[in-house]
């Protein structure tokens, strides 16, 4: 369903919403700017503003809350984040887990990377089930994405002289720091906009 925001309204939902997120946009990028040039990312030489992005997203989409877990009664503001962030972790780990499985059945050609899915989506998938903070199975589908894109289209930006394991973990480095960045943006975007709201009421 769709509300027609109208008159004063507008106002409000400009200055409660849309400015404080252009304005966090503006910081987050502030902020990639000045990491990227740090050898803290890893392969994120030219930026990772784009990770924290999405990560700002997936905190939304968690349910817009940072700690805890809705089922133990905590108050929403702190539910939701952490459990992404670990899910970008156990995504990371699970890439990891596939690249080096379908190296090891490269034998099958075609099928290995098929084969190796099968076998550690299945498992992934059951996290479902599992209690907080383990349970965020969309967060960890997203940070395994993002690991993936990091090897297949950004493989030339790892420091040079690095070995597979080193690679691994500078990827995953890097990705976590900026997903903490989009996660925090997320927590600054409720904060900032809640108290806006209490002061216009």
């Amino acid at each position: 369903m769709t509300t027609l925001i109208t008159g004063v309204d507008i106002w409000h939902h400009l200055i409660q919403w849309a400015i404080p997120i252009a304005i966090i946009a503006a910081l987050v990028q502030v902020v990639d700017q000045i990491i990227s040039k740090t050898k803290l990312v890893g392969p994120f030489t030219a930026g990772g503003g784009w990770c924290s992005f999405q990560a700002w997203a997936i905190y939304f989409l968690g349910g817009g809350v940072l700690l805890g877990s809705a089922a133990s009664g905590d108050s929403p503001i702190v539910n939701g984040g952490l459990s992404a962030l670990v899910g970008y972790a156990i995504g990371i780990i699970a890439s990891i887990a596939i690249f080096e499985m379908g190296g090891k059945l490269g034998k099958l050609g075609f099928w290995a990377m098929p084969v190796t899915l099968v076998v550690l989506v299945t498992v992934v998938i059951f996290l479902m089930i599992a209690p907080w903070p383990f349970a965020y199975v969309p967060a960890l589908f997203v940070g395994a994405g993002v690991y993936f894109c990091i090897f297949s289209y950004m493989g030339d930006k790892f420091p040079e002289g690095g070995t597979k394991w080193g690679n691994y973990i500078a990827a995953a480095v890097g990705e976590l720091v900026y997903c903490v960045i989009g996660l925090l943006a997320g927590l600054l975007t409720i904060q900032v906009s809640g108290a806006i709201g209490k002061l216009w009421a």
